[in-house]
């Protein structure tokens, strides 16, 4: 029946092709959940159990089936010398990077998860959300792929000229970046958490289809191959428009696909026998809107994504806004969780 299963179980018969009660319902509360709580986003990123504490209080309120331990993609590149910018009322934004020439690359190294930076920030939310809550609400943490941190390291426009000017200096940075992403994922797993990885610097907003198969196709197949050891399946986060690149998606290894602003029908054309969709309403409807236009849009993502072959769970295309408007993300979820199957897979 409809609504015995807990987000675990539901989660957990979906990644062994088995068919759950309805899909997952899992918006990507972030940093909107400090807004539920009631702290400022600088304590919010910088302080383990008060993020886990939001987590809590947000799913306690709108029933999502998921805990996110997020705080923004520069995480990675911070803990390597970049200088972030913190800010109250939204995410820490990149202030310095620390490549100003490509002589300091050789100098750069894989951070220790438990001591550098803010990485132990993600450690100490997932423990508290483990021991709260782990037993029935999956924990998932967003680590950022190496192309999006080698932007953190050298500079967004820096880098992209990297890739054209000095290739080797862009995948040596790369390397370096990977390196990097695999100690924190090992670190985030042993806590008890499911790896998202996100790169929305490789998106096709900002790269062409041809940097994404030369600078970050290949090291996210790297790092999935690597987490693939755990036998986990691997969610791929990348933002913006990927309309261009979703028969490349495949090739990364991921077992589920966050898309933003594709359209779901050509994902599902394209990817669907091979990856689970994740997705896709997009974030600024839960701003002003009225709960018709909620309904409708989760609705028509729901009868598209639902005949995915490979599985489909219903999210938002990329983060809840900070601001977003409470009754407009509980819409969703409660449309959500009328969904069910009328077919077998």
């Amino acid at each position: 029946m409809p609504g015995e299963m807990n987000p675990r179980e539901r989660w957990g018969l979906l990644l062994i092709d088995e068919i759950p009660d309805r899909p997952p319902v899992y918006p990507l509360v972030t940093a909107h959940a400090a807004a539920v709580y009631g702290c400022d986003l600088t304590t919010y990123v910088t302080n383990g159990k008060v993020m886990a504490e939001a987590q809590l209080a947000a799913q306690r309120k709108y029933g999502h089936e998921g805990l996110s331990v997020f705080s923004e993609v520069g995480i990675i590149a911070e803990a390597m010398g970049s200088r972030y910018h913190y800010r109250q009322y939204d995410v820490p934004i990149l202030d310095q990077p620390i490549i100003d020439n490509h002589n300091q690359i050789e100098k750069l190294q894989a951070p220790d998860p438990g001591s550098t930076g803010r990485l132990s920030v993600y450690l100490d939310a997932i423990d508290t959300m483990y021991e709260a809550a782990g037993d029935i609400l999956p924990i998932f943490a967003f680590i950022p792929c190496s192309f999006t941190t080698a932007a953190g390291l050298r500079g967004v426009e820096e880098f992209l000229m990297d890739t054209v000017l000095a290739p080797e200096a862009a995948h040596a940075i790369l390397d370096i970046s990977l390196q990097a992403a695999i100690r924190f994922c090992d670190a985030c797993v042993l806590a008890g958490a499911l790896p998202v990885l996100v790169d929305p610097l490789a998106s096709g907003s900002v790269i062409s289809r041809r940097t994404y198969q030369e600078f970050a196709l290949p090291y996210q197949v790297k790092l999935i191959s690597y987490l693939h050891r755990y036998d986990l399946d691997i969610t791929l986060h990348v933002c913006g428009d990927t309309s261009k690149m979703l028969d490349l998606i495949p090739q990364s290894g991921a077992d589920l696909f966050s898309l933003d602003q594709a359209e779901l029908p050509q994902a599902v054309a394209e990817m669907g026998e091979r990856v689970r969709l994740v997705g896709n309403l997009s974030p600024s409807s839960l701003l002003p809107s009225s709960h018709q236009v909620i309904s409708d849009c989760t609705h028509r993502i729901l009868s598209q994504g639902i005949p995915n072959p490979k599985g489909f769970v219903l999210s938002t295309g990329c983060e809840v806004p900070i601001k977003c408007q409470p009754e407009k993300l509980q819409a969703l979820i409660q449309v959500g969780k009328q969904a069910h199957y009328d077919f077998q897979w």
